[in-house]
């Protein structure tokens, strides 16, 4: 209990309701595929904008860890280790399960090719393109993945020079963003990987100075940006893909700014069903992709009239995928973090004393 009492909850909140939106994203993908013959994007897209706050907050949650770290001897090595730790074992674990899902049900293995170069990128988080030619690994949430790696680098390369975290990730994540806009075709392979969605990482880590600082926004103004950034990201199109920091990263950034200014408020009131859902958020985001198909192929085959459909559908994946996630936080990732962990647990989202 003790440990949980420093955790900033509304952000712990925050991660549950960004998994599930993605959840209800690929829901709505896999109704529009079956029913309507369209990409969950030409229905409703913003689910998708779930990953937004996710690296919003992966960006607070590093610049404060990365704080506790200064100073000690290879604080570089120590801060990569636990990110390692923390993601890779149960990413590892699901992606697996994937292979051994494509393997067993032939009808998926004409939609994911198992190449041993891509099976081993995917497992090494590189960048790799899938069948399509998108960038995308074995597990295709993974992708994410990638980016976080990416900026982990960056937290571990200042930490280990020892020189401040904006120092290395302004210009690494400005030059990566404007490799995404500028890039013609023939460029190289990295030119496809560049995505301006990094510029998210760097609202974060502006968070987490923030509040290393005490300086919190005053509760009426942390309502607006909470209230409005949630309307914003829940209404607005992403539009073209290099202007998400802009339509989705803005929003997103100030959700969590908004939560931060509130934590005094809703903290004590935030119900145990919800900080539980966001500490199987990962579990949750890694396994759901197995959950959202199986209830789709009982939902669409028990006849329901299309909106009907779609919203059991919805309801039903967010529901179940939520059950699965904590079951396999609770039988895996715990247990795996626990192994891994020595003096402390892995970084965590704190309120830096």
């Amino acid at each position: 209990m003790a440990e949980r009492r420093t955790e900033l909850l509304t952000v712990q909140a925050l991660r549950a309701i960004a998994a599930l939106l993605v959840v209800a994203y690929h829901a709505v993908g896999h109704w529009g595929a079956h029913v309507r013959g369209e990409e969950a994007d030409a229905i409703w897209g913003n689910g998708a904008a779930g990953v937004d706050v996710f690296f919003v907050i992966s960006g607070l949650v590093m610049v404060i860890s990365a704080s506790r770290l200064h100073g000690r001897a290879m604080a570089g090595w120590v801060f990569l280790r636990h990110r390692l730790t923390r993601i890779v074992p149960m990413y590892w674990i699901v992606t697996t399960a994937k292979i051994a899902a494509v393997l067993a049900m032939p009808a998926l293995v004409a939609r994911t090719h198992l190449d041993t170069p891509y099976v081993i990128g995917s497992y090494l988080l590189l960048p790799v393109h899938d069948a399509s030619g998108h960038i995308s690994p074995v597990l295709p949430v993974g992708w994410t993945l990638t980016y976080e790696m990416m900026f982990y680098l960056l937290v571990t390369l200042a930490l280990a020079i020892r020189v401040p975290l904006l120092r290395i990730a302004v210009p690494a994540l400005l030059a990566f963003s404007a490799l995404a806009v500028f890039a013609q075709p023939g460029w190289p392979p990295i030119a496809d990987f560049a995505n301006t969605i990094v510029l998210e990482f760097l609202a974060g880590v502006l968070i987490g100075m923030a509040i290393q600082r005490d300086r919190i926004v005053p509760e009426p103004l942390g309502w607006v940006l909470l209230l409005g950034g949630f309307a914003a990201l829940l209404l607005m199109p992403v539009g073209s893909g290099v202007l998400r920091p802009l339509t989705w990263g803005v929003p997103a950034a100030a959700i969590v700014l908004g939560a931060v200014g509130l934590e005094h408020r809703l903290a004590s009131r935030l119900p145990r069903w919800l900080l539980a859902a966001g500490d199987a958020s990962y579990s949750t985001y890694l396994t759901h992709g197995f959950v959202v198909p199986l209830v789709g192929v009982l939902v669409l085959r028990a006849g329901l009239a299309p909106a009907p459909a779609l919203a059991v559908l919805i309801a039903a994946s967010v529901v179940l995928s939520a059950v699965v996630g904590q079951a396999s936080y609770i039988v895996l990732e715990r247990p795996l973090l626990h192994l891994f962990r020595r003096r402390r647990a892995a970084p965590a989202v704190v309120v830096a004393g």
